[in-house]
């Protein structure tokens, strides 16, 4: 018998789908990237992809130790063309954004079903936003103070790979 309710149970299975799909969207990131010569920058946004799936894993194990199952559900496909760097840069911010958005709706509907415990996932949810809005938010904010000239962005890619 499960530990938590239906409700809980489903959201915890749509984060683990939204954060498959923000694994997805940061590859096509990568790929698109590595494609067009941004190879630092490539490598950063793989790194970003795999860190998705450990975030993944925070609510498959969490299923697992409530005695669900979790659902290994089909993940839709992200796009894959992007005009630059600075677009690909301005989408994950906005991306962090919304995921931030739904992990406070995560933690409110802890709230709300007076479920304390999985309330601490939640929040590890909502820490780990933090991160993510501060790596994505500090390359929107290069881009816009350098611009997008060609040796701004060589150096900014250059910077990106630093940062692995």
């Amino acid at each position: 018998m499960a530990w938590i309710n239906d409700k809980i149970e489903n959201a915890l299975n749509y984060r683990i789908s939204e954060e498959e799909y923000s694994s997805r969207l940061y590859l096509a990131m990568s790929n698109w990237l590595l494609f067009n010569g941004y190879n630092g920058a490539s490598k950063l946004f793989k790194k970003w992809a795999d860190e998705q799936m450990i975030h993944a894993g925070f609510s498959y194990s969490y299923l697992q130790d409530v005695n669900c199952i979790p659902k290994v559900q089909t993940v839709r496909e992200p796009d894959k063309e992007f005009s630059g760097l600075k677009d690909i840069v301005n989408k994950a911010v906005e991306h962090e954004m919304k995921i931030t958005e739904q992990c406070n709706e995560l933690v409110k509907l802890c709230h709300e079903e007076n479920d304390y415990v999985t309330l601490n996932l939640a929040l590890k949810y909502t820490n780990e936003q933090i991160e993510e809005i501060a790596k994505t938010t500090y390359w929107e904010d290069r881009l816009n103070e350098f611009g997008d000239s060609k040796s701004s962005l060589l150096t900014i890619d250059n910077e990106m790979s630093e940062n692995l």
